[in-house]
C-alpha cells in the first residue's frame, strides 16, 4: 500500500519550484524502489516455502554488498535466484537509506524498529493467534500475505493493512486469509523500539510475510532484512 498525503501551499520563486520538483521526483523513485522490494521478495518467499532450512547470509567488502550466501536449498536454479532477489532487495535498501517518503515515513532506517521481544518471539505471538480460515481451505486457496504496518515515532503500531500473492479465482476467500493475518498481527500486543535514521526516532514501515498452507498450516517465514 502506497500513503500519499496533500502537499498544501505552492512555491512562486522559480528556484523553489525546481527544488519541490525534484523532491517529488525523489519521492517517486523512493514509493517506486519500495513496489520493487516487495515484487522481489515475493520471489523469495515463493522460492523458500519449499526449503525449511533456508537461510541467509551478507557479505560486504570495503562497505559495499558483495554477495549474499544462501544455503539449505539444494535446488542450483533456486539458490542462484533467491541469492540474486536478496542481493536486489538489500542493494535498494542500501540506496535507500534514511529517505523518507512524502508522509516522512522511513522504508530503510540506519536502525530498523524492532519489538522490544524480539523478532523470533513476536513471530511465535503471531502464529499463535493465525488460524486457517475455514471457507478458504475448503476452496483451496492459498498463499502469502503480506501484512505491512507503520512503527511510529511512539513504538505504536498503526495503519495495518494487508497485500498478497496469491491467484485465486476465489476471491472473498482471499480476502478473509489477508483479514485473519492483519487481525493475528493486531492482536499480538509488545511494545516496539522505534526506527532511527540520522540520530533521529522516526516513523518506519514493516512487513510480515504470512503463508497460508495445507500441509504447514499457517506459517510465517523467516524474514528478510
Amino acid at each position: 500500500m502506497k500513503i500519499y498525503t496533500t502537499i498544501i501551499g505552492f512555491l512562486i520563486a522559480g528556484a523553489l519550484t525546481v527544488t519541490a520538483q525534484e523532491k517529488d521526483m525523489k519521492y517517486d523513485k523512493l514509493e517506486t524502489m519500495q513496489d520493487e522490494i516487495e515484487t522481489d521478495l515475493v520471489g523469495v518467499y515463493e522460492i523458500v516455502a519449499d526449503y525449511p532450512d533456508f537461510a541467509y547470509e551478507y557479505v560486504y567488502h570495503d562497505g559495499h554488498l558483495d554477495k549474499v550466501m544462501v544455503t539449505g536449498i539444494d535446488n542450483p536454479a533456486d539458490k542462484k535466484e533467491v541469492s540474486a532477489l536478496i542481493y536486489s532487495v538489500r542493494s535498494a535498501k542500501d540506496d535507500m537509506r534514511n529517505y523518507c517518503n512524502r508522509v516522512g515515513i522511513y522504508y530503510a532506517p540506519e536502525r530498523e524498529a524492532e519489538p522490544k521481544v524480539g523478532y523470533d518471539e513476536f513471530r511465535e505471538r503471531i502464529q499463535k493467534n493465525l488460524q486457517y480460515p475455514d471457507n478458504a481451505e475448503d476452496y483451496g486457496v492459498e498463499g502469502t500475505v503480506y501484512v505491512k504496518f507503520v512503527v511510529g515515532r511512539d513504538g505504536e503500531v498503526d495503519f495495518v493493512t494487508a497485500d498478497h500473492a496469491i491467484d485465486s479465482p476465489f476471491e472473498q476467500r482471499v480476502d478473509k486469509l489477508e483479514q485473519e493475518a492483519v487481525e493475528a498481527v493486531e492482536e499480538v500486543d509488545v511494545e516496539w523500539e522505534p526506527a532511527i535514521a540520522d540520530g533521529d526516532i522516526v516513523d518506519s514501515w514493516a512487513v510480515v510475510p504470512v503463508t497460508f498452507d495445507f500441509k504447514k498450516n499457517p506459517v510465517l517465514p523467516a524474514l528478510i532484512r
